[in-house]
């Protein structure tokens, strides 16, 4: 009986304990929740320099365009150089003085440079007036209808070509500046010439003609220096 009354307390304790533990609530577990990030508003200073970097950008874009733009213009129109010296003098069988290739130079190409002292016409009929009881002979290079270049002074070897009626080279005036150029290849050591194509004021008649005499021999030779008028 005693033995039963053991038994029957130590399986209540057993039964009390196993009750207590499951009374005792289990540690909540805090579930995980998504977290947003504070948005941060650009400051005045980082605002600016981001409107600075537009302005730049903007800046840098809009010189871009226009360096392209002068790149397609000198392309389209290119400015005159100076080109490589590939000419010497030395005396013509046609005039005086002639002007020679050195190397061959291709068509289209710009031979020389016309240099020479910068006068007006007026200045030009005052220091170089008109002797009908002498030979022509001048230096004078029409510029435009007010200036002309005066290859008595400061002139270059570009003065010494002579006329032809039956040119390779033709003359060219670019921003003020005069360039003789190539109309057909010319070989090394071959002459060069351009077509002086001179106007008078007064008529071309035939002794004026005799007087600017062409001596330059080619087959369609018209025999004389002179143009016909405009």
């Amino acid at each position: 009986m005693a033995k039963a009354k053991k038994a029957t307390k130590k399986a209540s304790k057993k039964v009390a304990k196993k009750v207590a533990k499951k009374a005792v609530p289990k540690k909540a577990v805090p579930k995980k929740t998504a977290v947003k990030k504070p948005v941060r508003k650009a400051g005045p200073e980082k605002a600016a320099k981001k409107a600075t970097k537009k302005v730049a950008d903007k800046a840098t874009k809009k010189v871009a365009k226009k360096a392209a733009k002068k790149v397609v213009a000198k392309q389209a129109d290119p400015k005159p150089t100076n080109p490589p010296l590939r000419t010497f003098v030395r005396r013509s069988p046609i005039h005086g003085r002639g002007v020679f290739a050195k190397v061959d130079i291709p068509k289209g190409e710009r031979v020389i440079e016309y240099k020479a002292r910068k006068i007006t016409w007026a200045q030009a009929d005052r220091w170089y007036a008109d002797d009908e009881s002498k030979p022509s002979h001048t230096f004078l290079f029409t510029l435009d209808d007010k200036y002309v270049l005066d290859g008595n002074k400061d002139a270059n070897s570009a003065r010494w070509i002579n006329h032809s009626c039956n040119p390779n080279c033709e003359s060219d005036i670019v921003d003020g500046r005069i360039w003789i150029e190539s109309i057909r290849n010319i070989k090394a050591g071959e002459e060069l010439f351009y077509d002086y194509n001179i106007t008078l004021e007064t008529p071309h008649t035939p002794a004026e003609k005799r007087r600017w005499s062409c001596r330059c021999g080619s087959k369609n030779c018209r025999g004389t220096l002179l143009g016909k008028k405009r």
